[in-house]
């Protein structure tokens, strides 16, 4: 089976470009299909906030507090490019997409600085 990835290039066109993908481990569950709920522990949690609470932190550590994955949405695996896959222009294509989400939310990140 090959997998693609398929995203929206900004580019003049507006053209979707299919890009070919593996599956990878999702990192943010490291492959568990659950994590602890972000509202839980999003702003971290130091050694006091178990020592005060044992019974919060036998749940914590139980998994009492998780919740399916909301990156791979409980599958484990997430897709990924595959560059042993992609012609150098396919990898320049996706290098300048990620480039150009993380212009815009750098803009976006200055523009609520400044109260816009």
């Amino acid at each position: 089976m090959n997998t693609t990835l398929t995203i929206t290039i900004r580019d003049a066109n507006g053209d979707d470009l299919e890009l070919p993908a593996k599956f990878a481990v999702c990192d943010t569950c490291d492959g568990r299909g659950t994590h602890v709920n972000p509202g839980v522990d999003g702003h971290g949690l130091s050694q006091e906030d178990f020592d005060a609470d044992p019974d919060f932190a036998e749940g914590y550590f139980s998994g009492v507090y998780d919740v399916r994955c909301e990156a791979c949405k409980g599958e484990r695996v997430v897709a990924v490019l595959d560059e042993a896959r992609c012609t150098p222009a396919q990898i320049a294509q996706h290098a300048n997409y990620w480039q150009d989400e993380a212009d815009y939310d750098a803009e976006v990140a200055a523009e609520r600085r400044w109260g816009y």
